[in-house]
């Protein structure tokens, strides 16, 4: 039996890209997977392929994400793992970004981690375990322009990382943030339409990252685990 046998994992955003692939990677680890989005079409399929159950939220609803935790708790009984890969992004120069983009931007990016783990934490505290996977990014280490929102929100989810860390830790939580370059995904393309796909991270990579962290033994601890590209961005009118 495999580390990750039937233990039960949380992971938002599971409904395409990253999370939909680390909720396959977890199952196929034989875990209990409860897939969470907005989108009920998109879980749906994702918790047909895991074996799993979706349960819709939206991460910038504090009522959604209480309700997400209970309906996990209340169907098994416990949460050994919590990944928060829900996104948002806006590309505007910071001068012209519309502060509703912006706080959408920080709502679900920073704020929505935030609640997720204070609404599991109590949880894990009783088990005397538990395990955070927070999706951050590459910018959430540097500042790409146009990215204002996004880069301030991904960095301010590597600092609540590490105040996790620091609170936690030794109450049997480990709490690690992984940090994405160029991955596959819907947000990609629709800011870079015309890279290669094939050249980017595959949201895979990402999976195989967060199969390890989950796994690795408690005699040494992960904060941050950066995954860069392989190959240099082709794109497709070359």
């Amino acid at each position: 039996m495999g580390a990750l046998q039937n233990k039960v994992a949380i992971v938002t955003g599971a409904g395409r890209g990253i999370g939909r692939a680390i909720a396959i990677a977890f199952a196929n680890e034989g875990m209990k997977v409860v897939c969470s989005a907005r989108s009920t079409e998109e879980i749906d399929v994702v918790a047909k392929e895991t074996g799993g159950i979706a349960v819709p939220c939206d991460v910038g609803q504090q009522d959604d994400i209480e309700a997400l935790m209970q309906k996990t708790i209340g169907m098994y009984g416990r949460i050994d793992i919590l990944v928060n890969n829900a996104g948002a992004v806006a590309r505007l120069p910071t001068h012209e970004l519309p502060v509703e983009e912006w706080d959408h931007v920080i709502n679900v990016n920073l704020r929505g981690v935030f609640l997720c783990c204070r609404a599991a934490i109590p949880q894990m505290l009783e088990q005397g375990s538990g395990c955070i996977l927070n999706i951050s990014s590459g910018a959430g280490v540097s500042g790409p322009p146009n990215r204002s929102a996004y880069s301030s929100s991904k960095h301010g989810v590597m600092g609540l990382t590490k105040v996790l860390v620091a609170e936690y830790l030794r109450e049997g939580i480990r709490s690690h943030v992984i940090l994405p370059d160029a991955t596959v995904s819907q947000m990609r393309t629709e800011g870079f339409p015309t890279e290669d796909p094939d050249s980017l991270i595959q949201a895979e990579d990402i999976a195989e990252a967060a199969v390890f962290l989950a796994t690795q033994k408690t005699t040494a601890h992960t904060l941050e685990l950066r995954v860069s590209q392989g190959l240099r961005t082709r794109y497709l009118e070359e």
